[in-house]
């Protein structure tokens, strides 16, 4: 399970930055504006990503003991 969250984790976030690239680059003139809101967006994302691989990863090792 450990694996595969961080994997689902990992690609979460490479689509989202590809997704933020690609409508910047659809739409030139508010790209600014759109790494502006979308750059703080993806790292609250990543970082409830990482809250939530370490919490599986917590209830997996209070499991096995």
């Amino acid at each position: 399970m450990l694996m595969r969250a961080w994997l689902l984790y990992t690609l979460v976030v490479i689509t989202a930055l590809t997704a933020l690239l690609a409508i910047a680059d659809s739409f030139p003139k508010p790209s600014s504006v759109l790494f502006f809101v979308g750059t703080p967006v993806v790292v609250i994302g990543a970082g409830l990503g990482a809250k939530f691989v370490r919490e599986a990863r917590t209830r997996r090792r209070t499991q096995q003991h």
